[in-house]
């Protein structure tokens, strides 16, 4: 993460899928580096399906997706358990990070097609 913040010329950002959840924050330290010159942009993207097993508060773990102790982490969308996935448009000048929510109770397979993002970010390309 010290490498990440550190590189001026780039805006940092991880996603990872393996939370199940869709989430997105920004890690401005972690332990004894600070970070908070470029936050680390963190999303969880989501997944387009699991079990109820799956979940973090449901499976093995029965605790919500929760940030580490050791971060100074601010979260812009907190952990949501439900079916979901991100898009991001990569292009010269910044990142859009747009998040999608899908309910496989109420919602067809089929309106996948037809959701719209409840939540859009937008990061531009650092100037270093």
């Amino acid at each position: 993460m010290n490498a990440l913040s550190g590189n001026q010329a780039r805006t940092p950002l991880v996603i990872s899928g393996d939370m199940h959840s869709i989430a997105l924050g920004s890690m401005q330290r972690t332990n004894n580096h600070d970070l908070s010159k470029n936050p680390i942009n963190v999303a969880l993207s989501g997944t387009g399906g699991t079990y109820p097993g799956g979940w973090p508060s449901q499976g093995w773990r029965k605790t919500p997706a929760l940030p580490s102790q050791v971060l100074d982490f601010s979260e812009e969308i907190k952990p949501i358990e439900q079916h979901g996935f991100t898009l991001v448009d990569f292009t010269k000048d910044k990142m859009v990070l747009s998040f999608f929510k899908w309910d496989v109770k109420t919602q067809s397979v089929e309106e996948i097609d037809t959701l719209m993002p409840f939540h859009v970010k937008e990061l531009p390309r650092a100037q270093g």
